[in-house]
């Protein structure tokens, strides 16, 4: 027996089917370890900073 129903059309598109877990860009990941790589340099120079220049130093 033939289904007599018109068929959707929008849930047959290719394009809906590339569907999955939803995951974290690789841009967003590159920019989260641009952040930490950032702020580890600023905690390091401000450790450095500590035994940096002095003015009661001759």
């Amino acid at each position: 027996m033939k289904n007599n129903r018109p068929r959707n059309r929008v849930a047959l598109n290719p394009l809906l089917r590339k569907g999955g877990a939803h995951v974290r860009a690789r841009s967003g990941e590159r920019f989260a370890n641009k952040q930490k790589m950032l702020k580890a340099a600023r905690e390091w120079k401000g450790s450095r900073d500590f035994f940096g220049f002095s003015p009661l130093c001759p």
